[in-house]
C-alpha cells in the first residue's frame, strides 16, 4: 500500500517535471568549460566545451535539441589539449567557384585542425592543418562567399567551404591569441600579440602596422571612421580609432562590438558604450562592471540589449541598454563566464565556467491567454500534490514515524527535483571528483597541516611545503618556485595569468589541481586553504 501511494504521488509529479522542462532545461557536461556563445539555429543548440585535458579527457562539440535538451551527436578532438575558444561558426549550404556545400559547422582547435562538421550528425565533412605554435587556432574566423577565412597562431588562411582545399596562407611570423579577422572593403584584418595590425588585401599583400607594446586579442571593428581597436597594455587598455588613441581603460578588455551607430565594449573594471556621429566617436557612457569574454545583442521589441557575462564568482549576465545597466540575469548555477549568450526567436542559450549549459524559452510579449491558463493549471496541480503528500506523510506518522521519516525523505527529494531541474546538475557536480590526493609518507613530518606544492617537469618530481600561508594556487605557484629555484614564464591572456613554462618546459601546456581536484577557475582565483596540496603537471 505504501508503495502504491509513493508511485501515485510521483505520477502526479510527472507533468510538472514535463511542464517545467519545456520552459527550460539543462546540461552539465562533466569536464571542461564553455569560453564561447552557444549557437541555436533552427531546431538545434550547437556548444563547445574548452580548458586544459589530461587522462582520456578530451574537448568536444555537441548538438542538443532545442525543445528536449536530449544529446544529437558530440564530436570529440583526440588531439587538442588546450584552450579551445574559436566561436563555432555555422554555414548554410551554397556554391560557388570552389563547388558546393551543405549545412557546415566549422570548428577551429588548438591543434591547429579547421574541421568542418555536419549539423545534421555531427560527422567529419572535412578538415585541414594550419601552422602550430605551441597552440593553433584560437580566434573567431569570418566567411567570404565560398570560403572561410582563419586566424591561425602565425598568419592568415583560407580554406573553400566545398572541400576544405587551402587557397592561400599568409604568415607574419607574429604570434596570435584570440586573434579574430574581420573583413573590409579592401580585404581582411587582424591583430597579434606583438600589438602589430595585419590588413591583407585580395591579392594576399599584406600592411602590418605597430600600434607598440600590447596585446590586439579580437576581431578589429570596421566602422566609418576607421577600424576600432581594444587592445590590451601592461597597464590596462587603450582605445583606438582609426589609429588614434580614443581613451585608456581598464586592463584585460572583452569582444568589442558595434550596432548602427555606437560601439560597446569592456574591461576588468567597466563596461563602455561609445557613440558615433557623423564627425566622430566619443566615450559615452561607462559603467563600472567586469566583463572580459564575448558581448552579444538582444532586439526586444525594437529595444536593444547588450549581454555582459560577469566574470566574477558569483557569475550572470549584466543586460544593458545603450547607457546603462538596466539588470542582473542570474541563473542557479551561477559562477566565472565569459560566453556571450546565443539568442534565437524566444529562446535564450547560456553557458559558463563550470561548463553548464542552460537553454530556456521566453516570450518579449506579455503572457498569453493560453500562457496563463498553462500556468494557473500548474499552480492548482502543485496545490493538489503537496496537499496529498502532506496527507500521505501524516497516515505513515501514525503508523510508524520511522517509515515516515524515510518516504518523506526520499519524496521531498524527487519533488524538488521536479520542481528545480537545475539540481540535477548541483547534484551530478557533487557526485563528480578527480581523484583523492593522500600524505606521502616521504614527506617530512613539519610539513603536515602546511600547504604543499608539487611540480612534475620533465618527469622528475619538485615537492615543498612549510611555506608561508598563500591565498590563492598563482601566490604559493611563485613562492614555491623561487623557493626551489624553478624558473617561471607566466602570460596575461583572456582568461587572465596563463602559466606558459616550467624551467623553459612548454609541452602541451600545464595543469593544476587541488587537494586532487581540477579547479573551474584560473590560478590567480583559485583558492586554497591552509592544508591544501597542489599539484602542477603536463596537460
Amino acid at each position: 500500500m505504501r508503495v502504491a501511494t509513493i508511485l501515485v504521488l510521483t505520477l502526479f509529479m510527472l507533468p510538472l517535471a514535463q511542464a517545467n522542462s519545456e520552459s527550460s532545461w539543462s546540461h552539465a557536461f562533466e569536464d571542461g568549460y564553455i569560453s564561447t556563445q552557444p549557437l541555436v539555429v533552427e531546431d538545434s543548440v550547437y556548444v563547445r566545451t574548452s580548458g586544459f585535458w589530461t587522462g582520456e579527457e578530451r574537448p568536444l562539440v555537441a548538438a542538443f535539441e532545442l525543445q528536449t535538451g536530449n544529446e544529437k551527436w558530440r564530436y570529440t578532438s583526440q588531439t587538442s589539449l588546450q584552450h579551445d575558444m574559436s566561436p563555432l561558426l555555422f554555414v548554410e549550404g551554397g556554391s560557388g567557384t570552389c563547388g558546393a556545400w551543405n549545412d557546415l559547422l566549422l570548428v577551429g582547435w588548438t591543434d591547429g585542425k579547421l574541421t568542418a562538421l555536419s549539423p545534421t550528425n555531427g560527422s567529419l565533412v572535412w578538415q585541414n592543418q594550419t601552422e602550430v605554435d605551441i597552440i593553433g587556432i584560437t580566434g573567431k574566423m569570418v566567411l567570404d562567399d565560398d570560403q572561410v577565412i582563419v586566424p591561425t597562431r602565425t598568419g592568415l588562411s583560407s580554406f573553400c567551404l566545398a572541400d576544405g582545399a587551402q587557397l592561400f596562407d599568409i604568415d607574419t611570423g607574429n604570434i596570435g591569441w584570440r586573434n579574430g579577422v574581420a573583413m573590409t572593403e579592401h580585404g581582411y584584418v587582424y591583430g597579434d600579440e606583438d600589438g602589430y595590425l595585419h590588413q591583407v588585401d585580395k591579392n594576399g599583400h599584406v600592411l602590418s602596422t605597430s600600434f607598440g607594446e600590447g596585446k590586439i586579442r579580437h576581431a578589429p571593428l570596421d566602422t566609418r571612421h576607421g577600424l576600432f581597436i581594444h587592445m590590451q597594455t601592461a597597464q590596462g587598455s587603450t582605445i583606438y580609432l582609426n589609429g588614434s588613441i580614443l581613451a585608456n581603460m581598464g586592463g584585460s578588455p572583452a569582444m568589442p562590438l558595434s550596432h548602427n551607430d555606437r560601439i560597446y565594449a569592456a574591461t576588468s573594471d567597466e563596461w563602455i558604450s561609445i557613440l558615433c556621429d557623423e564627425q566622430s566617436c566619443t566615450i559615452d557612457s561607462v559603467v563600472p562592471f567586469r566583463s572580459n569574454g564575448e558581448l552579444s545583442i538582444r532586439i526586444v521589441e525594437s529595444e536593444i540589449e547588450i549581454w555582459a557575462p560577469s566574470n566574477t564568482p558569483d557569475g550572470g549576465w549584466g543586460v544593458f541598454n545603450q547607457t546603462s545597466l538596466l539588470r542582473m540575469e542570474t541563473t542557479f548555477f551561477d559562477t566565472y563566464g565569459t560566453a556571450a549568450p546565443g539568442f534565437a526567436q524566444g529562446v535564450i542559450a547560456l553557458g559558463n565556467d563550470a561548463g553548464i549549459l542552460s537553454v530556456g524559452f521566453q516570450s518579449a510579449n506579455a503572457p498569453s491567454q493560453e500562457a496563463t491558463e498553462t500556468d494557473l493549471l500548474g499552480f492548482l496541480h502543485l496545490i493538489a500534490v503537496l496537499g496529498l503528500f502532506l496527507l500521505t506523510c501524516l497516515a505513515f506518522a501514525l503508523r510508524d514515524l520511522q517509515q515516515f521519516a524515510k518516504i518523506g525523505s526520499a519524496f521531498l527529494l524527487v519533488f524538488a527535483i521536479a520542481l528545480v531541474p537545475e539540481l540535477t546538475v548541483k547534484l551530478a557536480e557533487q557526485t563528480t571528483s578527480d581523484r583523492d590526493v593522500e600524505w606521502d609518507p616521504s614527506w617530512p613530518d613539519e610539513w603536515k597541516g602546511t600547504q604543499i606544492i608539487v611540480f612534475e617537469i620533465d618527469g622528475t618530481e619538485h615537492v615543498i611545503g612549510g611555506l608561508e600561508p598563500q591565498d590563492s594556487v598563482y601566490e604559493l605557484t611563485l613562492s614555491a618556485c623561487n623557493s626551489l629555484g624553478i624558473s617561471t614564464e607566466i602570460e596575461q591572456q583572456y582568461l587572465g595569468a596563463y602559466l606558459v613554462s616550467f624551467n623553459g618546459t612548454v609541452g602541451d601546456g600545464w595543469e593544476f589541481t587541488i587537494d586532487g581536484r581540477r579547479s573551474s577557475v584560473g590560478m590567480v582565483d583559485a583558492k586554497i586553504s591552509e592544508d591544501s596540496i597542489v599539484e602542477w603537471r603536463p596537460a
